[in-house]
């Protein structure tokens, strides 16, 4: 029997508890775990024979392997996979761990930007790993207010202000001069149709609807197409935050340089890390993906993610990208604990 038969052998507790002391044993000291090492460190009651059993068993379903040149076992990625999905033990965080965290967004204005900078900064520094946060989506935000000033001439500026602190400016030129009474009362009614809505729903349907409604100050429909056209055309992209890099040269910089390309390359692939951290915007709680995206290009590859909040709505997501023999325990406790920190925070910014 062989693990390429892609046999579905039950796991016993005797082989969870063995698969879990070698990743362990492995992930503290990177080196294959042997039988008699395995039962001469730890107290599990079973003799060498009887581990090497389990170890036969876990192998031929996937589980372990064994280096060509050592005795021992480390484990694959089906191995990965099952201890996080169903062995790990959830680390907690120690009180001076939460305390740097919180020391280092104090330091900090309580604006967006520098929030999202600080967060990618502590996750790859807690984590050892390289991290990435994903900045909200413009879609998602919320309108807080709107203003119209007049520049000069036919020129105004729009202003776009949003509940987590992001703010749009973007010039204007009109067919005719509006003067800026009527811009504030322009203004005046936007923010009372507008305030509360998604920029999404502002660009679809609302703006259309005041328009074709004839509502509002006189002025307004002859600014209304103007405005239309540069709310519906803002670009919706923003950059996204990594750190974490000399992390990842360290890890590898005396073994597996090879290794190191795939991750930098996507590292350096903006579209695909908003395309891979996008999708779990909507989902609550911190996802593991273990050398599973995109094909061979992320095999050896782990990441972990979750979302952040503004109240109760899901804007944005953060995570970490390294090897996969990682502090999973560690790296899953770091991104859960300052995702839901980031949360409060941006929360309490934008009442």
């Amino acid at each position: 029997m062989s693990a390429k038969e892609d046999t579905k052998m039950e796991l016993t507790p005797r082989h969870e508890l063995i698969l879990k002391t070698l990743i362990e044993e492995f992930l503290s000291d990177k080196k294959p775990v042997g039988s008699k090492f395995l039962c001469e460190k730890y107290d599990i009651g079973l003799s060498p024979a009887t581990i090497r059993n389990v170890f036969r068993d876990l192998e031929e379903n996937g589980y372990i392997a064994s280096p060509h040149h050592s005795a021992g076992r480390i484990p694959t990625e089906k191995g990965y996979k099952f201890y996080v999905d169903r062995l790990i033990t959830l680390y907690e965080l120690s009180l001076n761990d939460k305390q740097k965290i919180q020391e280092e967004f104090l330091k900090n204005d309580c604006k967006l930007d520098k929030i999202l900078n600080v967060t990618c900064k502590i996750l790859s520094n807690l984590s050892r790993t390289a991290s990435v946060v994903l900045p909200p989506l413009k879609e998602l935000e919320l309108v807080k207010r709107i203003e119209l000033i007049h520049i000069g001439g036919d020129e105004i500026l729009l202003i776009v202000i949003t509940r987590s602190g992001v703010i749009l400016n973007r010039r204007l030129f009109l067919d005719d001069h509006v003067p800026q009474e009527s811009l504030y009362q322009i203004s005046k009614f936007l923010n009372h149709h507008l305030v509360g809505f998604e920029l999404e729903e502002v660009k679809k349907d609302i703006m259309l609807t005041l328009k074709e409604d004839r509502e509002g100050p006189e002025d307004f429909l002859r600014v209304a197409d103007t405005l239309i056209a540069t709310i519906s055309n803002d670009p919706t992209d923003e950059d996204i935050y990594i750190d974490g890099l000399q992390n990842l040269y360290n890890y590898y910089k005396h073994s597996d340089m090879d290794k190191l390309e795939p991750i930098l390359t996507l590292l350096d692939n903006k579209e695909l890390l908003r395309e891979i951290f996008s999708q779990y915007i909507q989902y609550d709680g911190v996802s593991t993906f273990i050398g599973e995206l995109k094909g061979d290009c992320l095999s050896g590859v782990s990441i972990i993610v979750s979302n952040y909040k503004n109240g109760d709505k899901s804007i944005g997501s953060m995570g970490v990208i390294g090897p996969q023999r990682l502090n999973y325990p560690k790296a899953l406790s770091v991104v859960d604990f300052t995702s839901k920190l980031v949360s409060e925070m941006i929360t309490k910014m934008s009442r």
